[in-house]
């Protein structure tokens, strides 16, 4: 039996597709071998000679990162048909995966990696790596995720013995989220994010929309804001280059009065006053902004609609949200 001295595992998760990826330095053969297992069975084998220059070390860690970024990119639309090893139910946007293998060459190397993952705007798991799923506890992690996705933080992370986490809020909603077993790695976290701000930046050669949401209740907001990015991809005459958020009558007036914005949409009932007011306070000084109503009583907006230019009903649906929009801006 062929005697091995190095060896790394790692198990990817894309989508609903499990992936183990094994890579190992045999000492008698001098082979660098990977294996890609899918299922519990092997579904491809990769081999290679060490060549004289290289370390065992460096030769197992730099073909098990190419590995893993051909994986990636088997997700990409347009390899995933061709791809020797099929990923089931899930095309990923090149943003993604080229992101996630930004984190592959500049993170996983370290041997305190723990496992990262990618979670969509809707909450689901997208991309996942695991090396040591034995010091992760799940329960740390899930509640991590959930404290995360109500912060209005693009970094995030939180300690604990053994298990250091750290957050990325990209600028399309997916969240990042990375564990450590030590505490020393958020520089390089925060130059990774520098470095992949470009993959997320919002491409848009039509006309740009700025938008001012007013809503007292953050998860409402939350859901205004994603709904905003769900009908993005929809609209080809339009782009929202910037969403802003007041949970205030106060802050809703006190950002009007520093920036301009093409659509406000307020709720009518806010904690220290009425979204009346925001409107008529837009029609008053901005006159060419649209202000959209967003409330559940419909009589509220009917009392009221000269100073609004659009009502649409909570809870907030992308279908509507879309057609008030293409409505107003026509």
């Amino acid at each position: 039996m062929e005697n091995t001295v190095l060896s790394r595992n790692d198990n990817l998760k894309i989508g609903n597709t499990n992936f183990h990826v094994q890579t190992e330095y045999y000492r008698s053969s001098g082979d660098v071998v990977t294996l890609i297992f899918k299922k519990g069975e092997v579904v491809k084998r990769i081999e290679r000679k060490l060549s004289p220059r290289e370390t065992p070390d460096d030769a197992v860690k730099k073909q098990h990162m190419e590995v893993i970024h051909k994986l990636l990119s088997a997700t990409s639309e347009e390899n995933v048909k061709t791809s020797e090893v099929a990923i089931d139910e899930l095309i990923l946007s090149a943003d993604v995966t080229d992101f996630f293998k930004l984190l592959v060459s500049q993170v996983f190397g370290r041997k305190d990696f723990l496992f990262a993952k990618m979670i969509n705007v809707s909450g689901k798991p997208i991309l996942e790596i695991v090396r040591k799923p034995e010091k992760i506890d799940k329960e740390i992690v899930d509640a991590f995720v959930e404290g995360f996705i109500v912060e209005e933080k693009q970094f995030y992370h939180m300690g604990e013995d053994g298990l250091y986490l750290y957050g990325f809020k990209l600028k399309d909603g997916t969240m990042v989220i990375i564990g450590f077993e030590r505490e020393d790695s958020k520089e390089l976290l925060e130059r990774v994010l520098y470095q992949a701000e470009g993959c997320f930046k919002p491409k848009c050669n039509s006309r740009k929309l700025s938008i001012l949401i007013v809503e007292d209740v953050l998860f409402t907001r939350l859901v205004v804001r994603e709904t905003f990015k769900l009908i993005a991809k929809e609209l080809e005459d339009f782009c929202f280059e910037e969403i802003d958020e007041a949970e205030s009558l106060y802050d809703a007036l006190s950002m009007l009065k520093k920036k301009h914005f093409d659509i406000v949409i307020t709720d009518i009932h806010l904690g220290d006053g009425l979204g009346i007011e925001v409107a008529s306070f837009v029609k008053k000084n901005f006159p060419d902004t649209k202000v959209i109503a967003l409330t559940m009583y419909p009589e509220d907006y009917e009392k009221n609609r000269e100073i609004f230019d659009g009502f649409i009903a909570k809870p907030i649906t992308p279908q509507e949200l879309k057609e008030k929009l293409l409505k107003i801006l026509s």
